[in-house]
């Protein structure tokens, strides 16, 4: 995963984990497409599909293991 992909997907991550909902990490991706920004697009589409099967406490740890690793 390249890093522009990888800075969306934790990000959009850390809006789930917010209490963000789905739909408008979906609202994103649709702005996103319009600018061309395909990466953005593939991070945020990727934490979306991983919401579909991973807990919350699944996800703080991703977020939590991505800061211990800077």
């Amino acid at each position: 995963m390249n890093n522009t992909i990888k800075e969306y997907y934790l990000l959009a991550l850390v809006d789930l984990v917010d209490g963000s909902p789905v739909k408008e990490l979906q609202e994103a991706i649709k702005v996103y497409e319009k600018l061309e920004a395909y990466e953005a697009c593939a991070g945020i589409q990727k934490a979306i599909k991983e919401s579909e099967y991973l807990t919350l406490r699944d996800i703080k740890n991703i977020l939590k293991n991505e800061n211990t690793r800077d």
